[in-house]
């Protein structure tokens, strides 16, 4: 594997010099913007979903430690 090593380096074009780089490309942004690969939508019904858990866990919660009570 490192036989030829010094042989390739001076060789081939692996190792540029400074200052020989083609600049960069530019990104292309798009007008609709994504978080975490989610439409504005599917983040609603995630948040949606969020709540609704927060809700039945913290009555639940007040269930079991018996500051609710059902009547």
């Amino acid at each position: 594997m490192f036989d030829n090593l010094r042989d390739m380096s001076e060789d081939s074009d692996l190792f540029q010099e400074v200052g020989d780089e083609e600049p960069a490309a530019k990104r292309v942004r798009r007008s609709g913007k994504k978080f975490l690969g989610m439409t504005p939508g599917q983040r609603f019904i995630l948040a949606i979903l969020l709540l609704f858990t927060v809700a039945v866990m913290g009555m639940m919660c007040l269930l079991v430690t018996g500051k609710l009570a059902l009547v």
